[in-house]
């Protein structure tokens, strides 16, 4: 191996500190050279090793009844849904890719992601999209919103994924620094899932897809490159990895994407507790002149790392070849414990496995953190008047971007199977198994108190899919926060993890994948401004019976309009404290987890029971913003009256959880009672479906086709 002096004040530069440079020494038995250095420099970055976050993030639960594959186990999660039938689902983040090539970083986002999916030999069906951008009336958010979106468009058509839904949010503090949050699912039958099968040495290493560029080399510096996505290679080579797999001729696959080669054979190598060799002079390059170390840490796109048993090296050779797609023997697994890397024959590094691994030997940190001050008790009705025009108030909340209503523009409202529910349904399998997805994201609740904001998220998400007739599975979840470095962010990440741990424990939703994404910040007078907390909800569930869908829209006029739940004196943490009032920073609303599950239970038995013709969980914007919602797709109102210990701002606009609007048929409406009662939970009658009128204490607000216009204008993405 060629000698080349390094030292700690060479390992410095690279960010690694004396101790860990120690650590290499001891590890290898020697001085590193500079390529190794540089391997460790970027394997323990905090974006490959989660030294921050590893020992938080892996106290979440994992396992569960349906769970095949959870957190920490594999590429992406792996639910059991049955009938030797499971489906695969991750969520990732290009949030700094995002921030500086919008249209690229978001489609790499959704390649990266797929990846991750096909990775395990589930082809990727359908995709969800938690996006969130600065001040909207600004030039910057819309160009960024414009090319962010049209980069996941365009990706996900060409691989003819289904776009089932996105939650778009905008705050200030994402003005220079959005949040590119995609969630991905698909199908694999039990045989074909890739996951946990034998590695040994002899098996053989192949790289397939993209010649290696020197694009995405070394994170954020001066000269780093955004790569660029191919979504018709990315098909492609979907295509012949499914085909392959199908054909049992493949052991494992991995997706490059970031540290590209070197991570990738990290993984499987610590895994299988196997060494590793691999020629540098066999890997397909893309330009002359490219250094060692840029070829090892590429982040070029549309890469897979395959490993099969010699015997099937022909016939992958042949197909890939078939498919007019590069495909080279790059190495093979050894019986020693480490990658070695050699070029015209010559040894040029050697590194161990499990030295780079987050979860195996990659070093943590130990950051500080503290308990957050949290002040959830004050009573802002004190503090900030009741409105005396409420004309005024609903005129300026309907054009508030935060609320504009998409799902319906999108889906089909008279095919009941179809028609738009809280959770978003898609059908997988040959026996069109109904499966539920959602996310879930509220920064001004994490803001305020970051481990009641990730409860809350998970709670609402769980709600959502009891809304529309399933069951809660699994989670993923993406966790974006400012600097680790700064103790404040980092005591709301800590906060956070407790709170996922909670709920996902507490709702039987076991977290089966994510990402943790720091160092989402911007430049404010030349001070680091971190963005809200903001981590974000991806649950699947499962309709045991698919005639059980539930919609939350309203089909006929004179059913009648009942509240699951309690409405309170309480406007904390609201979007109407918040874009009305402008005070963002106060409070969360209410919350009590025990009351969520009961009414989830409670709803359940109703749509079983089929005593409600609707269902739809009150979220962001309050009741009144709910039943607009329900009404709009048909064009149908609502006459309601509200209760008089209740002040009426709190009533129409209030975020309280723990509460469900629900319509019932007058032939229904006393069993409906009687279910209610035998509950012990709280509901009232609201009032009644209208033609088309909205009606509160015998005031009209209008007709909803006028509010049909204004989302329709404002409907920027429609």
């Amino acid at each position: 191996m060629e000698k080349q002096d390094v030292s700690v004040q060479v390992a410095e530069d690279l960010g690694i500190d004396k101790e860990s440079y120690d650590k290499i020494v001891e590890s290898l038995g020697r001085n590193p050279n500079l390529l190794e250095l540089q391997i460790y420099s970027v394997m323990w970055s905090e974006n490959l090793s989660y030294k921050s976050s590893v020992s938080w993030i892996s106290s979440l639960p994992n396992k569960g009844e349906y769970i095949i594959s959870g957190a920490r186990e594999s590429s992406a999660g792996v639910v059991d849904l049955g009938n030797g039938e499971y489906c695969v689902f991750k969520m990732g983040t290009h949030n700094h890719p995002s921030g500086i090539d919008p249209y690229q970083g978001a489609a790499t986002c959704v390649g990266d992601v797929c990846r991750d999916i096909v990775s395990l030999g589930a082809k990727p069906q359908i995709i969800l999209n938690s996006l969130r951008f600065g001040d909207s009336t600004l030039d910057r958010t819309k160009w960024l919103m414009d090319e962010i979106i049209k980069g996941i468009n365009d990706y996900s058509n060409v691989l003819y994924i289904e776009d089932i839904g996105s939650e778009i949010f905008y705050n200030s503090s994402y003005d220079t620094n959005p949040i590119v949050n995609v969630m991905v699912a698909g199908l694999v039958s039990k045989d074909k899932l890739l996951f946990n099968r034998k590695l040994e040495a002899g098996q053989v290493l192949f790289i397939v897809g993209n010649p290696t560029g020197s694009e995405g080399v070394f994170g954020q510096n001066e000269s780093f490159t955004i790569p660029k996505g191919n979504p018709d290679l990315g098909n492609s080579l979907t295509e012949v990895i499914l085909k392959l797999n199908d054909q049992d001729a493949l052991v494992r696959v991995e997706n490059m994407d970031m540290a590209g080669i070197i991570n990738s054979c990290s993984v499987v190598s610590a895994y299988a507790n196997t060494g590793i060799d691999i020629d540098l002079n066999k890997i397909p390059l893309s330009q002359n002149g490219i250094k060692v170390e840029e070829v090892l840490l590429s982040r070029t796109q549309e890469r897979f790392l395959l490993v099969a048993d010699k015997k099937n090296a022909d016939l992958i050779q042949k197909t890939f070849e078939e498919h007019k797609l590069v495909c080279e023997e790059i190495g093979a697994l050894t019986n020693n414990k480490s990658i070695r890397f050699f070029e015209s024959s010559k040894l040029v590094a050697e590194v161990i496995a499990k030295d780079l691994v987050m979860g195996y030997g990659a070093p943590q940190a130990d950051r500080k953190f503290h308990d957050l001050a949290q002040v959830d008790t004050i009573d802002y009705l004190e503090t900030i008047p009741e409105p005396d025009n409420y004309w005024k108030v609903i005129n300026k909340m309907v054009n508030n971007p935060n609320l504009v209503i998409k799902e319906h523009l999108q889906r089909n409202i008279e095919d009941r199977d179809n028609s738009p529910s809280d959770a978003q349904i898609t059908f997988f399998g040959n026996d069109k198994k109904a499966v539920c997805f959602t996310v879930s994201g509220n920064s001004v609740y994490s803001l305020n108190n970051a481990y009641v904001g990730a409860q809350i998220n998970i709670a609402r998400a769980a709600r959502r899919i009891v809304c529309s007739g399933g069951k809660p599975l699994a989670i993923n979840d993406c966790l974006n926060f400012g600097s680790p470095l700064e103790e404040n962010v980092y005591s709301q990440f800590v906060a956070t993890i407790k709170g996922v741990a909670k709920a996902s424990s507490y709702f039987e939703t076991p977290v089966v994948g994510g990402n943790v994404s720091f160092y989402n910040e911007s430049s404010v007078l030349g001070k680091r401004k971190a963005i809200n907390p903001t981590p974000v909800i991806a649950m699947m569930g499962a309709l045991p019976n698919k005639e059980n869908h539930m919609s939350y829209i309203f089909r006929n006029k004179g059913e009648m309009i009942f509240l699951i739940g309690k409405s309170r004196n309480d406007i904390s943490g609201s979007e109407y404290l918040c874009s009305y009032h402008q005070k963002c920073q106060v409070g969360i609303p209410y919350f009590n987890i025990e009351d969520e599950k009961a009414i989830n239970e409670t709803v359940t038995k109703l749509i079983e029971a089929k005593l409600i013709c609707s269902a739809h969980s009150v979220e962001r914007g309050g009741l009144f913003f709910n039943l607009i919602e329900s009404s709009m797709p048909l064009g149908l109102g609502f006459d309601i009256t509200s209760p008089a210990e209740v002040r009426m701002d709190a009533f129409l606009f209030g975020e309280a959880q723990g509460r469900v609007v629900v319509s019932v048929s007058m032939e229904n409406e006393n069993e409906f009672v009687d279910m209610m009662m035998e509950s012990g939970l709280p509901f009232s009658t609201l009032g009644h479906i209208t033609k088309g009128e909205l009606r509160i204490d015998d005031l009209s607000y209008g007709y909803i086709d006028e509010y049909k216009k204004i989302y329709m204008k404002n409907n920027i993405i429609g």
